[in-house]
């Protein structure tokens, strides 16, 4: 993939999305510049990211947001789902911080634990960016 493909594929995501979020969450690594994208095409100002660490099939949030997002209509954003595992434990910590959460990727796949609430396809091979 490259550049002209992902803005494409990034402006396709957004077409979908009928949330207006408050905050845009980007998880890192991977869903840092599509939630950048995402916040222009949405016209979101605010954003965020957050770090999750792997321990053997252990995940946990290791950056915190410290705003009061209660009440606060947050988009969570990824580039692809493998397992999905780090996107249902920030999803997690945002909840019990009173957000309201939706989730976005523009990629899925077959093995992902949690489907998005926005996505483009279901794919079976593991996608390359063009940042990586």
């Amino acid at each position: 993939m490259d550049w002209k493909i992902f803005t494409g594929e990034i402006k396709s995501l957004s077409s979908i999305i009928d949330y207006k979020p408050d905050i845009i969450i980007g998880i890192t690594r991977g869903g840092l510049i599509p939630a950048r994208f995402l916040s222009t095409y949405l016209k979101v100002k605010k954003m965020y990211c957050i770090s999750v660490v792997k321990n053997n099939e252990t995940r946990s949030v290791v950056i915190e947001i410290l705003e009061d997002i209660k009440g606060k209509n947050i988009l969570l954003v990824e580039d692809i789902l493998e397992t999905g595992r780090s996107l249902i434990v920030v999803k997690d910590y945002l909840k019990n911080k009173g957000a309201n959460v939706k989730t976005a990727c523009l990629y899925t796949m077959p093995m992902s634990k949690i489907n998005p609430d926005y996505y483009l396809k279901e794919i079976k091979l593991i996608q390359k960016f063009p940042w990586e």
